[in-house]
């Protein structure tokens, strides 16, 4: 799953919601039949974490408001 920019979307990733209102992380991409299954989506999309929502389902259809990239998270492995 990509980014509308073209970035390739990641767990961890930082991003801005609500049309860039709201930061968030992606906790989880919903993008085959079975993780739609396993969180009761009917679509594709992002789980993100956000403080003030906690965990929300946006999405992938959702042009007009899409989820905006804002950097990748650094890896802490050695």
């Amino acid at each position: 799953m990509r980014y509308l920019t073209g970035e390739h979307v990641e767990v961890g990733d930082s991003v801005l919601i609500e049309k860039g209102k709201t930061e968030g992380i992606v906790f989880a991409i919903v993008d085959t039949p079975e993780k739609m299954n396993q969180w009761g989506a009917d679509e594709t999309g992002l789980l993100i974490e956000s403080k003030p929502f906690g965990l929300v389902f946006w999405p992938h259809s959702e042009i007009e408001d899409p989820v905006i990239f804002c950097n990748r998270a650094q890896s802490t492995s050695n």
